[in-house]
Parts: C-alpha cells; structure tokens; sequence
C-alpha cells in the first residue's frame, strides 16, 4: 500500500469520524432542546399546582367581595380591584365576558331559562359567577345560566 493509500484511508477515516460527530452533535442539541421544553412545561405544571387551591380560595373571595351589600359598594370595588391585580400578577385572569353561544370549554351550565325565541336556544342569559383561568387552563369555569326553547 502506498504513502497515498494510507493518506487518503486516514483522510476518510477521519471524515466518517467527523461526519459521526456532527450528527451526534446535531442528536444532542435536539435531545436538550427538547428536554429544555419538558422541563419548562414540567416547571409550569407544579408552580400551578402548589398555586392552584390558593388562588381558587381568593377567587372565591373575590365572589363574596363581589356579593357585598349596596352600602359598602365603593369599598367593595376598591377591594375587589385590588385582588384581582393580585390573581393577575401570578397568571389569573377573569374569563372573557361573552354574550351568544355557551361555550363549554370555559363555562359550566348551572340552570336554563325558558324562552319562546328558537334563535336564542343555546345561548348564554346571564352570568351567574365569573370564570377564571390560569394561563391557558381553566381554574373555575364561567357559571352561566343558557336559554332553553320550550318544547
């Protein structure tokens, strides 16, 4: 074999290694990366479950707030502003008022309300009590009441 032949073996060898080395590479960057995302998601998870009965709690404080006499009102709303900037701070928000179609994803039926218009069955009457959500997951449903078409 000559000087050449072993040059170019030794060239090849060394390209087949190098090759083999950006595809782990390429593997490994990939396999954190997608790690890194678990983690992020897994990290989001459990901050919301240790959160979770302690932010239902001051949801619920804020439906009594909400709930105060006509007397108190101005004191009321003061109060009721001020918890909600603090559910906010820590990814609580109020689900989005909505008239027309109940929408289950975010709303929960508590009653029905007879109506005579066919056009309006299914739709949403009257919030009964705010929904929330924590992040993108509902923490309490929106609590609604649907009109019903008299059979």
């Amino acid at each position: 074999m000559s000087e050449l032949q072993t040059i170019q073996e030794d060239l090849a060898g060394l390209l087949d290694l190098f090759r083999r080395r950006l595809l782990t590479d390429r593997e490994n960057r990939e396999a954190t990366a997608a790690l890194s995302e678990q983690l992020g998601w897994m990290r989001q998870s459990m901050e919301g479950a240790a959160l979770r009965p302690l932010l239902y709690d001051l949801v619920l404080l804020a439906d009594r707030i909400e709930s105060v006499d006509e007397a108190d009102t101005d004191f009321a709303k003061s109060l009721h502003a001020e918890l909600l900037a603090v559910l906010e701070k820590y990814g609580v928000a109020p689900v989005a008022r909505q008239d027309g179609p109940f929408d289950p994803e975010v709303q929960e039926v508590l009653s029905t309300v007879i109506t005579e218009d066919g056009g309006r069955h299914g739709e949403v009457a009257r919030i009964v009590r705010n929904g929330y959500l924590l992040g993108d997951r509902v923490l309490r449903p929106q609590q609604v009441q649907v009109y019903m078409c008299r059979p």
